[in-house]
């Protein structure tokens, strides 16, 4: 279950994503980039792919049972290749 509020909402939107695109971009076999532990929270980024084939990356914390996301925005040049790298080796 995801978490939306307006706050994450605008957050994505002014990256010109809309959460349609964010939670099958995190359903469909995203790639773990980085862990970020922080004072309040532990925040993940993961690159994943929408149904469409746009590729982004998406930033998140776990609250209790639902997934919360901070940000999500596409990825850049480098991004995009360590992406489609990581894929051809399987991960």
């Amino acid at each position: 279950m995801f978490e939306w509020d307006w706050n994450n909402l605008r957050k994505i939107q002014a990256h010109g994503i809309g959460r349609e695109e964010v939670e099958p971009a995190l359903q469909n076999d995203p790639i773990a980039i980085y862990e970020q532990d922080l004072p309040e929270e532990l925040r993940f980024l993961y690159y994943g792919e929408t149904g469409r084939g746009r590729l982004m990356a998406v930033v998140f914390t776990e609250r209790l049972e639902s997934i919360r996301v901070v940000t999500a925005y596409d990825l850049d040049a480098g991004q995009k290749q360590d992406y489609l790298r990581r894929r051809l080796q399987g991960e």
